[in-house]
């Protein structure tokens, strides 16, 4: 399993609220730009997933 930045559904205009949401601070933005994943800190389990109003960090 992996999580994946989905840049499409991703408006990237403003700051990721999904971000903030990340128990381990796996997930970084620069500016509005869409977020981004260190995989080696994400644990995977799925809260920005289930946070992110478009959809755009899917767990596959």
């Amino acid at each position: 399993m992996e999580l994946i930045v989905n840049n499409e559904r991703c408006p990237q205009n403003h700051p990721c609220p999904a971000v903030k949401v990340c128990p381990v601070n796996a997930l970084t933005q620069i500016g509005n730009a869409a977020p981004t994943v260190n995989k080696d800190k994400c644990i995977k389990c799925g809260k920005c997933s289930t946070f992110c109003p478009k959809k755009a960090l899917v767990l596959e």
